[in-house]
């Protein structure tokens, strides 16, 4: 310490804290208001250090495997008092990225709901059925739910890749490729078992990707802690095996829908269409925020949620009564 201290005399830097350090000698040359620095250190390493963490006008929340968001130190309540400062030098303080993010799920939103419901304006032209209200709610809820979750748990699984393959665009490649593949694969082979009466395949298959996810989420930081010194050629074959029987079944429930949908009521194909895709967009996004407030454990957990209500509005009984 003694180093430190004629280093910093010498060069008239301020010290902000020391273990031995006394209240007198903070804030010496480049005086500030009072010494924030040594007052801040000396809160965080004392009882009064949740207090602090929790009136700071920053986050102070540290980033971790589950929420890699470094640079995110915005909090609302700080926000007017930002703006406030805009002609001394304030606005570069805001966490710009974060407000856009938030301001890209508003514009997904707005422009979504009209997407979804001018079409209602002409298909009601054409049917005009007093049940028919609760059913186009159940058809939005299921095509909904599904480029909502979909999405979610494609995004949240890169990311646990990321850590495993040791580089982003690697996990991207890795598993962008497998989730297309195995999907793919996983909706051929949904027409084969589309004949089948009532909700049993979709039943099946959204129930493997709940039970698989949770499965994951529990384990696979685990499994890469093991696996991660092996070499990279052999990560990734292993992440595209854990990736296959996910994306296959994630592939089985919207041709499914549509398959259900089409053989009673050809006219909501399109609109279920539009419905999934204003959906896999607000999901990109929604997952972002989810996992900066609370991490991708838990855009997992919604996403798995979002499967069950998908079992319980799959489009059979109802489409009947749309064709009638």
């Amino acid at each position: 310490s003694a180093t430190i201290r004629h280093f910093s005399q010498q060069h008239s830097f301020d010290l902000g804290y020391l273990s031995d350090m006394r209240p007198g000698e903070a804030n010496r040359y480049n005086r500030l208001a009072r010494p924030y620095y040594y007052d801040a250190v000396i809160k965080l390493l004392g009882p009064e250090r949740q207090q602090f963490i929790d009136n700071y006008k920053f986050s102070l929340q540290p980033a971790t495997n589950d929420q890699p968001y470094f640079h995110h130190f915005f909090r609302w309540q700080s926000l007017s008092e930002i703006i406030r400062l805009h002609g001394r030098g304030g606005m570069p303080l805001i966490d710009a990225g974060y407000l856009v993010i938030l301001a890209t799920l508003l514009q997904a939103v707005l422009v979504s709901a009209a997407l979804i419901v001018l079409p209602l304006v002409y298909l009601s032209r054409k049917q005009k059925n007093s049940r028919q209200h609760g059913q186009r709610m159940r058809i939005f809820i299921y095509f909904g739910a599904l480029g909502i979750a979909f999405l979610m748990i494609e995004i949240a699984f890169i990311q646990k890749l990321t850590l495993f393959l040791n580089h982003p665009v690697y996990a991207v490649a890795v598993s962008l490729a497998a989730f297309l593949l195995f999907a793919g694969l996983g909706s051929q082979w949904s027409q084969r078992i589309s004949t089948r009466p009532g909700k049993q395949p979709v039943l099946v298959a959204a129930g493997m990707i709940v039970l698989l996810s949770l499965v994951y989420l529990f384990s696979l930081d685990y499994l890469f802690t093991e696996l991660i010194g092996l070499p990279d050629i052999i990560r990734i074959a292993i992440s595209i095996v854990i990736i296959a029987p996910l994306a296959f079944f994630l592939g089985m429930p919207f041709p499914l829908g549509l398959t259900s949908l089409s053989k009673h009521a050809p006219e909501w194909v399109p609109w279920a269409w539009g419905i999934n895709g204003c959906a896999s967009v607000i999901s990109a996004i929604l997952a972002t925020l989810i996992a900066i407030h609370f991490g991708f454990s838990s855009v997992i957990l919604i996403a798995t949620g979002l499967y069950l209500v998908v079992i319980l509005s799959f489009p059979h009984a109802i489409s009947k009564g749309l064709a009638a």
